[in-house]
């Protein structure tokens, strides 16, 4: 579960696919009026949404950075989970239900394609460019794989930055959905037949709405408080009962507080001749331990008990009674 701190990195790969984006959207939007095809009409859409995409996550990225205060103990990390959320929305919104809708409205109102030289040209500078994006927000990525003699597959699997995964979800997605906008294109181009493009935008909506339920699933669990692997727990549990006096770990958990940050808290129990000063030493030592094994974790709470307390969840507890019913 282990993730970097890579604010820097996550900015320039937004920062990147922003700017891309709007170029992008500029020259899509020109031919797509020029040449009338429907397939670059969706990929223009889809541009034009992450677009939208990118704005909302540089505000979550900003907002993010906050540093705690009272009201925020914790500080402001699940800001970047809210705006993510609503770049997740606008990719749903503004790049798949829109390319579907102009899939359905050609298919009821075929328009002959024409251009297709200059349509297949900018088409194929979108890929370079969305290419060199996605290059700029993997190489971070690659880079701590590498570092840490993993595969980029395990790498990717615990992101808890939801912008980061905006990034190369929404970079994959264009590159894919170029590509079919390119063999729409050219199988229309053979046939004389209008279908093959439109069929080519109806799998582009389909491909960002996918895209899009992946992103909001990830926005919603980590929005409601999501947990790490059982195996990670396992680990850091027995990590701690490893140390010196621990009888027991019986509860630990550990939750996700913002991007690449975790709050891990915890029962000990201890053997009955350690004493206060080596509880403490211990508490401080597992708390170091655990900052050195998982760098993303940044709260650790670890409380000693005499015995097993069962967690309890909010909505089980009683509330006091004041005056009559």
């Amino acid at each position: 579960m282990a993730e970097t701190r890579g604010g820097s990195f996550t900015h320039r790969g937004v920062v990147a696919a922003f700017v891309v984006d709007v170029v992008e959207t500029l020259a899509l939007a020109v031919v797509a009026a020029v040449s009338g095809s429907v397939a670059m009409r969706a990929q223009t859409a889809a541009n034009a949404a992450d677009v939208a995409v990118q704005v909302f996550l540089l505000i979550g990225l900003l907002s993010s950075l906050r540093p705690a205060d009272e009201s925020h103990p914790l500080g402001y990390g699940r800001e970047r989970f809210f705006w993510s959320l609503l770049a997740a929305l606008g990719i749903f919104l503004g790049g798949g239900v829109v390319a579907l809708d102009g899939a359905v409205n050609a298919a009821l109102r075929p328009s002959p394609v024409s251009h297709y030289t200059i349509a297949y040209v900018v088409l194929a500078a979108t890929l370079v460019l969305d290419a060199v994006a996605l290059e700029v927000a993997m190489r971070p990525l690659r880079q701590d794989a590498r570092a840490r003699g993993i595969s980029l597959s395990r790498r990717l699997r615990p992101l808890t930055d939801p912008a980061s995964t905006t990034v190369l979800v929404g970079g994959a997605c264009a590159i894919i959905g170029g590509v079919v906008a390119i063999a729409g294109l050219f199988v229309s181009h053979q046939t004389a037949s209008v279908v093959p493009d439109t069929v080519a935008s109806a799998l582009i909506g389909v491909l960002l709405l996918a895209a899009s339920i992946v992103l909001l699933r990830m926005n919603r669990e980590l929005l409601s408080g999501r947990g790490v692997a059982l195996a990670v727990v396992g680990e850091m549990r027995a990590l701690v009962a490893a140390q010196h006096g621990v009888l027991d770990v019986p509860d630990l958990f550990a939750v996700v507080v913002g991007p690449s940050s975790l709050i891990i808290n915890g029962d000990i129990t201890f053997e009955d001749n350690v004493d206060v000063s080596e509880i403490e030493t211990t508490i401080m030592d597992s708390a170091a331990l655990l900052r050195q094994r998982w760098p993303s974790i940044d709260y650790v709470y670890l409380t000693p008990v005499g015995q097993a307390r069962p967690r309890r969840a909010p909505w089980t507890r009683r509330r006091p009674v004041r005056g009559p019913l």
